[in-house]
């Protein structure tokens, strides 16, 4: 490890030559931020520093201001305050009320708290705010620019440990202060209270606490206000700090506006609006231009504040208070023009002025918009569309008032506003107001609203019959005689997405004509997918609105044309071309069966995207795109000979190919399925099939399940019989693959080929052999949830085309299966049906006679379960009189072995399901009757039920349903006893079969049910049985592929976290990870403020499950609830998996930063290696996701000290070698997070003396395993 003299950098320097001085401090600086260097003495570096920040070099003076902030991060906290107190002092002095520029001393000052805010403890920065805050609030102290600007980074940096108090103190001083300043002071003053304010949410405990504190700052602001000189300056002051405190208020959970604080303020809104002034008419020969437009800049900013106070208004309140004041806002502010002519159609620039005008050019030149002088007038219509649109956007109930007090007819003529900007935000609100509508035409007016003037009729027909029937055809109109014209086709892409979002809303209600009027406005203005790539969504838009008849022949040619071109431009393939090629696809779908679109789009447009399909140069995604669309043209369209000679040739190069092989086998599925005929040459087939052949035989698994699946479809849907040798081969690499896979599903697919083989090439005893030892004994051990449709249709098959008799295919069968599996009972039954061995059946009903009557024990218990079986699936098909529902029922209920019990319970359930009325209540009528002593035989009956509930004709019966979940409700809600581990089975399969019902029964409201158990059990009084189950059956509405969930399902659930049970938790928390892999979107709502506060608590050991346990004179202490805390930091990380992903969209839901701090004290100072281990992967991936996340905790002084207590752990003296794998795993992980720790730190230049400390220390404490581990 190198050192760096600083001695020798004071004497450099020092020197004369300011390029030394310059270099000394550029080395300080390099030096400093290197981990590698040790530093010692660089306090003594704080004089030098001081002296060369009035350097005469202005090079220099930047250097040493540079130098500060690191430099702050390698000194002890006592001599931080005395530079920052000297540093202030400095500020002092430089300062000059008259200068607007910052000084020197101030810059080095404010980098300490933005750079290296980091180093500051809560302890520290406490003292710093101590020793700045009465300095700057001094009575005798001047508001400079040097003091407001560190006021600002103080409070942004360090205003975390500010309490309600010290913020409102400040708040009201700087309010003052933006009063009594004027200029870029009163502008930062405001400034500083925006910064003030982020900090109030945490600084107050409670809600009522932050209300008072929010209702304080808004009489600060109005007391300000009158005791100012209330010109247009202070009011424009008085708005600008209404609006910067209305978006703090906005932020809020809950509403912090007292009714009297929101009334005085809408009240003072409303007055410098001025509604009558409004609606005035202008006498311009008496008219001061200068007055008018400050008092619309006053108007303009009063509507900017009524925006972000109406939002801030609960609902309710506003409909019945405000709205109507709003409204008649709108009403006049959206057509507010002065200068207007009644007689003409607007304002003539040919006509002389007599309207006194400045002559100060510059101030024209603020309110001049395209040389029309309106005195701002534009401004305010343009803020009065976007009032609107933070109402409809806060309020979607809102756009109901809009249609009924006909809002939307000023909208729509505000898009012919003269001003560009104004006719732009009426565009964007019509796209949003025709999308809501759209999206929800059920919305109504409140019946009792003081703002709706029409009748009941009118308000009774929805938004989206209003938006139709009236105002399409204005939209229309303005659409063609006014946007798409030569002076406003600039602003094409605007008026694009009107169009694209009136056909999409309300295109059945466009006229005959729009579409051939939007024909003629691409053609007379060249528009193009080369001019605009956006058009691209147009061209989308259209064809998957519109029916094929409906667009005309001219359009659709256009489009045709355009999209030809883009494909043969090489320039398409390195931008929008994914876009080009969707749209093609659905260009395929809408001409699909039209000979005149097919003939034309195989002669000229086939060749432009085929022939690219396999070239090397384009990067892979474009060539699955390219083979996607070839698939869609070749399944929509009649392909003409000759391109389909060529698309067969594309896809059997694609084959040779890694990055397209999967995808083109994928497509060739499509292909097949949807046009069979194609596949009618054998060539091609036994060419395909060869390939697919050679896959299977190949060590790339990631080819397997697509090969199977086209193998299954080539069989399923052609004529292909291949050459017999090939198809022996085909069953050898599949045999090869089915013995080496554990994936059930590629299994299942590969058994399916060889019953399609056998339709060609039939099995003999070899082969039934082969596929017994190898397959059934070793695949379908426990089949209970396994889908066993391709087993049976591979032994239906095996049972028509075999070269043996029925006798030996069943002796084979009884030879070699395992016979206790219930696979092989299925089987063997399967072939006793098929080929009528009655002899087979009446065997096994004589030895179970024997065995349930007589208490015969010869027959070995694995035939017994067999044949319990055998006879249970035989009577899904016949009915039997000697083995009936009583004799399994009586062998369920014995004292027989468990296994044969468990048999009988699955017989159980097959031989009810021809009868199900009959035996079904018996049934439950058993499990009803079932107490503790007789859980295990209650547990069986449920087996049956879930046996039933697999059957299809058992599915049918929906009338059972809710007698079945009745039942075992029932039984649950009688237990009184606590949950135990042994309980959990019964509980588990109980869940299972509600579940089931739940998904199968599409009449009753299940999700309702659940919740009505969650509400029962929330009070004093908790069935346990009952909330375990619940919790059961909604994670297995969480497992489904529906994307619909009741989040107040999760939130019902985690009220029982807190129970201190830990089989209870460990379902929770087991749900909540299904919910997040599966369901994350829907849950995304709730994560941060409801699922992560509940699973914080589930972090820490508690005392409750702390087991102590003598060994010898030893004591140790287990922690039972360790599995469950495990599953909580597993949990954990899911959330920041999915988080991530949220990330990159901007649309985080998950406050990382807190997790960071919660890890900190919750998982590193834990006592289990496997928490801490869990920890630093958690941690891991948050500082992955964002390395400067390392800089917003609050304190680093936590992470340091929770690392060092990681690494300074002991081993006790006759550790285990479990014991030692352990810590030895936890030291190479928290080495692991500290390396990527220093990097990130690097990186952000946050590196601080008391980090290089411990990271030096444990390079040098455990330097073997530091020096083995990657960062």
């Amino acid at each position: 490890m190198s050192t760096f003299n600083i001695r020798q950098l004071e004497d450099r320097a020092r020197d004369v030559d300011p390029d030394l001085r310059y270099m000394a401090l550029e080395d300080f600086q390099k030096n400093i931020n290197d981990p590698k260097v040790q530093l010692r003495y660089v306090s003594t570096f704080i004089p030098t520093l001081f002296n060369l920040l009035s350097d005469s070099t202005t090079e220099v003076q930047n250097q040493a201001v540079k130098s500060f902030a690191p430099m702050v991060r390698h000194i002890e906290p006592a001599e931080i305050i005395n530079v920052i107190s000297r540093l202030y002092e400095e500020v002092n002095r430089a300062s000059n009320t008259s200068k607007f520029t910052t000084s020197v001393p101030n810059l080095a000052l404010r980098s300490i708290f933005n750079d290296s805010h980091s180093r500051f403890s809560k302890q520290l920065s406490r003292d710093v705010l101590d020793l700045l805050l009465p300095l700057l609030f001094a009575s005798k102290t001047i508001l400079t620019i040097d003091n407001i600007e560190i006021l600002i980074d103080l409070i942004k940096n360090l205003g975390s440990t500010l309490t309600p108090a010290e913020l409102s103190s400040m708040i009201t001083s700087l309010v003052d202060g933006a009063y009594r300043e004027s200029g870029i002071i009163s502008k930062r003053s405001i400034m500083a209270i925006d910064c003030a304010l982020q900090w109030v949410d945490s600084a107050t405990s409670t809600n009522e606490e932050e209300i008072q504190f929010y209702d304080k700052v808004f009489a600060d602001i109005s007391n300000g206000y009158l005791q100012s000189r209330q010109d247009h300056s202070a009011k424009n002051i008085c708005l600008t700090l209404f609006q910067v405190v209305l978006v703090h208020v906005k932020k809020v959970k809950g509403n912090v506006l007292l009714e009297s604080s929101t009334q005085s303020n809408f009240s003072y809104i409303m007055g410098n609006i001025d509604l009558a002034g409004l609606s005035e008419v202008i006498d311009v020969e008496d008219l001061d231009i200068d007055v008018l437009v400050a008092t619309n800049l006053v108007r303009e900013d009063a509507l900017i504040t009524l925006s972000s106070l109406v939002v801030c208004i609960p609902y309710e309140v506003f409909a019945i208070n405000y709205a109507a004041s709003v409204v008649d806002t709108v009403n006049k502010a959206i057509v507010y023009d002065p200068f207007f002519d009644q007689g003409s159609d607007g304002y003539s620039d040919d006509e002389e002025s007599v309207v006194d005008f400045s002559d100060d050019e510059e101030e024209i030149e603020q309110y001049e918009d395209g040389g029309e002088n309106d005195g701002l007038a534009a401004k305010l219509r343009l803020q009065a569309l976007v009032l609107l649109k933070h109402l409809i956007v806060s309020f979607p109930q809102f756009i109901t008032t809009i249609y009924d007090e006909d809002l939307i007819s000023l909208v729509v003529r505000a898009i012919n506003d003269k001003n560009d900007m104004v006719s732009s935000e009426a565009i964007a609100l019509s796209v949003l107001l025709v999308d809501r509508s759209c999206e929800n035409d059920a919305v109504r007016s409140r019946s009792n609203s003081d703002v709706s003037m029409t009748t009941e009729g009118n308000r009774g027909k929805s938004l989206f019959f209003r938006l139709c029937d009236r105002y399409a055809s204005q939209y229309e109109t303005q659409i063609f005689d006014y946007l798409l014209t030569t002076k406003n086709i600039g602003r094409f892409s605007n008026t694009k997405a009107l169009i694209e979002s009136l056909i999409v809303g309300a295109g059945n209600s466009l006229s005959d004509s729009f579409l051939l009027n939007l024909y003629d406005r691409l053609e007379t203005f060249k528009l193009n997918l080369k001019v605009y790539p956006d058009l691209i969504r147009l061209y989308r838009v259209i064809l998957s609105n519109f029916e094929l008849e409906s667009i005309p022949v001219s359009l659709l040619t256009y489009i045709i044309g355009d999209l030809r071109k883009s494909l043969n431009d090489s320039s398409s393939y390195h931008g929008f071309i994914g876009e080009v090629l969707f749209v093609c696809r659905t260009l395929f779908e809408l001409v699909s069966g039209n000979a005149a679109y097919e003939e034309e789009l195989n002669k000229d447009f086939f060749a432009s995207f085929a022939t690219n399909v396999n070239l090397k140069q384009l990067s892979s995604d474009v060539k699955q795109n390219l083979l996607s669309t070839l698939t869609s043209f070749v399944v929509n369209l009649q392909i003409t000979p000759g391109n389909l000679v060529s698309a067969i040739e594309i896809y059997q190069e694609s084959l040779n190919y890694e990055v397209t092989v999967n995808f083109t086998i994928e497509n060739l599925v499509t292909v097949c399925n949807k046009k069979p005929e194609l596949f009618s040459s054998p060539e091609l087939c036994g060419l395909i099939v060869a390939k697919l052949n050679a896959y299977l035989s190949s060590s790339d698994a990631s080819l397997y399940s697509s090969s199977l699946l086209l193998l299954d479809t080539i069989f399923e849907k052609t004529n292909y019989h291949g050459d017999p040798v090939d198809l022996i081969s085909l069953s050898a690499n599949i045999f090869d693959l089915l013995m080496i896979s554990n994936d059930l599903t590629l299994v299942n697919k590969g058994l399916r080929i060889l019953g399609h083989i056998l339709d060609h090439i039939p099995a003999d005893g070899a082969y039934f052999e082969n596929l017994i030892v190898n397959v059934i004994n070793t695949k379908f051990v426990d089949v209970d949830d396994v889908d066993l449709s391709s087993i049976e249709y591979l032994i239906s098959q095996l049972t028509k085309h075999h070269t043996l008799s029925a006798d030996d295919l069943f002796t084979i069968g009884m030879t070699k299966l395992t016979l206790k599996n219930f696979i092989s009972s299925k089987i063997l039954a399967m072939i006793a049906l098929l080929n009528n061995l009655v002899d087979k059946v009446e065997g096994a009903q004589s030895e179970l006679i024997k065995f349930a009557h007589d208490g015969d024990l010869s027959v070995a218990i694995d035939k017994i379960i067999f044949d319990i079986h055998f006879l249970g699936c035989i009577s899904l098909k016949i009915t039997s009189t000697k083995i009936t529902f009583d004799d399994f029922f009586a062998i369920l209920n014995s004292d027989a072995n468990e296994q044969v019990c468990l048999a009988a319970a699955r017989a159980l359930g097959l031989c009810i399901t021809r009868d199900l009325d009959k035996y079904l209540p018996t049934l439950l009528n058993c499990y009803l009757a079932s107490n503790r002593d007789e859980r295990n035989k209650g547990s069986l009956v449920l087996v049956s039920i879930k046996q039933v509930l697999k059957e299809d004709s058992a599915q049918e019966k929906s009338g059972s349903f809710s007698f079945i979940w009745n039942s075992i409700i029932q039984v649950l809600g009688s237990r009184e006893e606590n949950l135990v581990h042994a309980d959990v089975a019964e509980l588990r399969l109980a869940g299972l079969i509600l579940s089931q019902v739940a998904d199968l029964d599409k009449v009753e409201n299940y999700e309702s049910r659940i919740l009505q158990i969650l509400d029962l059990n929330s009070g004093d009084v908790c069935n346990e049985f009952m909330v375990y189950t619940s919790v059961v059956i909604i994670k297995q509405l969480l497992s489904t592929t529906n994307d619909d969930f009741n989040i107040v399902l999760i939130e019902k659930m985690l009220q029982f976290l807190s129970i201190l049970n830990l089989e209870l938790k460990q379902a929770i928390v087991s749900t909540l990870l299904t919910g997040i892999y599966n369901k994350s979107v829907s849950l995304s709502g709730i994560i941060n403020d409801v699922i992560l506060p509940n699973i914080y608590e589930e972090l820490s050991a508690k005392e409750e499950f702390k087991k102590v346990i003598p060994m010898g004179p030893y004591k140790y202490v287990v922690d039972e609830g360790l599995e469950v805390r495990k599953l909580s930091f597993e949990l954990l990380s899911a959330i920041i998996s999915v988080d991530t992903e949220k990330m990159e969209n901007n649309d985080s839901v998950v406050d990382q930063v807190h997790m960071f701090e919660v890890l900190l004290v919750k998982g590193l100072n834990d006592l289990e290696n496997d928490i801490v281990n869990l920890t630093v992967l958690n941690l891991l991936q948050l500082i992955q996701n964002d390395e400067n996340i390392l800089t917003k905790i609050t304190n680093q002084h936590e992470l340091i000290a929770s690392l060092t207590k990681v690494i300074s752990k002991k081993l006790r003296s006759k550790a285990s070698t479990q014991e030692l794998e352990s810590y030895e795993n936890t030291l190479r992980s928290v080495i692991k997070l500290s390396k990527v720790i220093n990097r990130a730190l690097t990186n952000s230049n946050g590196l601080s003396s008391e980090w290089s400390s411990f990271y030096h220390e444990i390079k040098n404490k455990h330097h073997l395993l530091f020096s083995s581990m990657e960062q």
